[in-house]
């Protein structure tokens, strides 16, 4: 006999495909904050704040970098990730 489980809303940002995304976001990427981690919303402000300044980006291609980095379709390198807007 097979029982359906409840699936519980995934509040995972990463895609199935990818188990170990979410661990290594939260090794690697997410800085600790007084609240716990950041978020993956979180580090995509910090990560673009920091490109806009340095690349002295217009908002047009900051709204373009945003869009991308939210939906996970294309992101900066994991170096900039990981100290960028700092």
């Amino acid at each position: 006999m097979v029982r359906e489980l409840e699936r519980l809303q995934n509040t995972n940002p990463f895609p199935e495909t990818a188990p170990v995304a979410n661990p290594v976001f939260f090794r690697t990427y997410s800085r600790r904050t007084a609240n716990g981690r950041e978020s993956w919303e979180q580090v995509c402000v910090r990560a673009l704040r920091g490109l806009v300044r340095l690349g002295k980006l217009t908002p047009q291609e900051a709204d373009i970098i945003d869009q991308m980095q939210r939906q996970i379709k294309s992101l900066p390198s994991g170096r900039w990730l990981w100290v960028g807007g700092v």
